[in-house]
């Protein structure tokens, strides 16, 4: 019998492939039966009451907006002293006023992904702040955003959804001097139109106070906005069920809020409706924009806004029929309008989607060279960075493997090259030398066969490392055949506590080379070149040192460089050795250069110290 527990679930099978039209299916449902649902029951019940309780019900609820309001400003007051109180803002606002008191230098930064020593300063104290406001633009709903400024000006906030206004900076001064002016009590700005992003607006207003210490030191601003939304749901239930409008306009007659969103931000002093108000409260007719209007309002005694509201007469003594009609038209308005945004929202949620597909679908037919257009954070956009990614790191390593053969190529053709017929140049030299000595030239002899047994050790075939004694003995008759060239002008003194250890064949020659060729003065007295042993943690350091000409810190620049800068054809072979080194122990290992003018110079070289072991495990298995 079959388990219940094993049962597949049955398999759920949407219309079409694409995801367009999955979710387009989803949002119909979730939009239009809902939606119609309830507007089509509101609008029975609202005609049974709608003309019978207007007046009434516009009356008592101005009160209670009012209520509201005020509850709400007090609100955005209290949340206004909070950081007077916060030990942990207060601790980052003195650090912060601190830090800035003084014009600083900006310093250079650190290595390549490290932040240098002022920038964590400044991470610290932004955290330090920061992490205190989040929970400060969450205490009140609506709260649109918490700012707060040191002395100098300096702003700290925590971003939600809506964003952070962009005029900061054109805005602290006079926030600065309004909370300055008020000694520590809070202010309250009417409102302002922020810009966000381009054609991105929004409505807010705003307290401001002075934040002060236990001593009664201002230690610098804070700034609470509160966006428009916050009310619009205060008073949108009222405008909804009078049909009318609601205007909110300051002691000042600037206007906080327009159900019309005609005045936002305007001064509304030379109104006929805000002469007509005189009162604490009360109601009066008026005619505008020549329609009459029952207008009733309200004025706050902690804020001192007015709240004007206006109903046209002829919504007060319209039938049932056309506000359910009205209702209807309005719903389907909705739905369209929400249905326009979903379907926005589709195509824009799946055209990344479909350009990631096409992109893929180019690389596999073998075009490397496509690039994902990232234009936000989102998963699309985390997505497509990751796929740019990809492909940067394919295209790398498809370089890094033909550089690679490349590079093999050369080897093996360099290899070849230095291979060709060897034995053609050692019978020659054997032929100078037996010519010399049958002239009875003894010295041009000797050098010839000096010259071949140098070409052998340098030429020949076979292991990469030779005995330490083998390489000093290849030094000894490269110095000896400088000597017949110059006259015996370099004596060549090799270490006696150096170990016995294998190390890479042709390792010193070039550095005695290069003091022989560049640091040989001609005016002085014969040349030393002394070789000196140590072992420094647990390294093996041999130091090649000469008595030479030395050199100036440019060219001591330039030789260090090891190529990278140019250095005239100098150090060639010294960045040779260097490279065979650092590819053969690792970037740890290699060469480093000292000299001074007139004082010669020195060349250290480090070997690590697994080479002495390696070279004892080497002779025991030759044994």
């Amino acid at each position: 019998m079959p388990r219940w527990g094993t049962r597949p679930l049955p398999k759920l099978r949407w219309p079409g492939r694409r995801m367009e039209s999955k979710l387009i299916t989803v949002f119909l449902f979730l939009l239009v039966l809902p939606i119609g649902a309830l507007s089509y029951l509101s609008a029975n019940r609202y005609s049974q009451s709608i003309e019978d309780n207007t007046v009434t019900y516009a009356l008592q609820v101005s009160d209670k907006m009012v209520g509201k309001l005020d509850d709400y400003i007090e609100d955005m007051k209290k949340i206004s002293i909070i950081p007077s109180y916060l030990d942990e803002i207060k601790a980052g606002l003195k650090m912060s006023n601190h830090f800035y008191e003084e014009p600083r230098i900006p310093s250079a930064g650190g290595a390549k992904g490290v932040l240098s020593e002022e920038e964590l300063m400044r991470l610290n104290i932004q955290r330090q702040v920061e992490n205190s406001i989040y929970f400060m633009n969450n205490i009140k709903q609506g709260t649109n955003t918490v700012y707060l400024f040191d002395l100098y000006g300096h702003a700290y906030f925590a971003v939600k959804s809506s964003g952070v206004r962009s005029d900061l900076a054109s805005v602290y001064p006079s926030w600065e001097r309004l909370a300055a002016s008020a000694n520590g009590a809070p202010v309250l700005v009417s409102t302002q139109e922020v810009t966000e992003r381009v054609n991105s607006k929004r409505y807010v207003f705003t307290v401001v106070r002075r934040i002060i210490d236990t001593s009664f030191r201002p230690l610098g601003t804070i700034a609470v906005d509160a966006n428009i939304g916050v009310i619009e749901n205060i008073v949108k239930d009222l405008d909804q069920a009078t049909q009318g409008t609601t205007l909110i306009v300051d002691s000042d007659g600037q206007v906080i809020y327009d159900s019309e969103k005609k005045y936002l931000g305007q001064n509304y002093t030379q109104s006929d409706l805000l002469a007509n108000a005189k009162e604490a409260r009360g109601s009066f007719h008026a005619i505008v924009n020549g329609e009459r209007v029952l207008t009733i309002y309200r004025q706050s005694e902690t804020t001192g806004w007015r709240v004007l509201i206006t109903i046209p007469e002829k919504q007060l003594m319209a039938g049932a029929l056309r506000i359910r009609n009205f209702t209807v038209a309005a719903a389907v308005a909705i739905v369209c309008f929400a249905m326009a945004i979903s379907f926005w929202l589709i195509f824009a949620l799946t055209r990344p989607l479909r350009s990631l597909v096409r992109l893929m679908k180019e690389v596999q037919t073998g075009n490397l060279n496509v690039v994902f257009p990232v234009r936000s954070r989102d998963e699309a956009g985390l997505v497509g960075g990751a796929f740019n990614r990809m492909i940067d790191r394919v295209k790398s390593l498809i370089d890094d493997i033909h550089r690679i053969e490349q590079r093999k190529k050369e080897v093996e053709l360099e290899s070849l090259q230095r291979q060709i017929n060897p034995h053609f140049i050692y019978n020659t030299l054997e032929s100078i030398r037996m010519t010399a000595v049958l002239h009875d030239d003894a010295e041009v002899g000797d050098m010839a066969h000096l010259l071949g047994k140098l070409l052998r050790y340098s030429i020949h075939a076979g292991t990469e490392t030779v005995p330490l004694e083998q390489e000093w003995e290849h030094l000894r008759m490269y110095v000896h055949l400088l000597n017949y060239r110059y006259g015996r002008r370099f004596a060549l003194e090799l270490p006696g506590d150096a170990p016995k250890m294998a190390v890479m064949k042709l390792l010193f020659q070039p550095i005695v080379e290069n003091a022989v060729y560049h640091g040989l003065d001609e005016g002085r007295a014969p040349m030393t070149i002394a070789i000196r042993y140590r072992m420094e943690k647990g390294d093996h350091l041999f130091i090649v040192e000469d008595d030479g000409v030395g050199m100036d810190a440019l060219t001591l620049d330039n030789l260090r460089s090891f190529g990278r800068e140019p250095s005239g054809g100098r150090g060639i072979g010294l960045q040779n050795v260097h490279e065979r080194l650092k590819l053969r122990y690792g970037e740890d290992y290699g060469l480093t250069i000292d000299s001074a003018p007139g004082q010669g110079t020195s060349v250290t070289v480090r070997l690590p110290g697994r080479v002495s072991q390696e070279s004892a495990e080497g002779r025991k298995r030759d044994a």
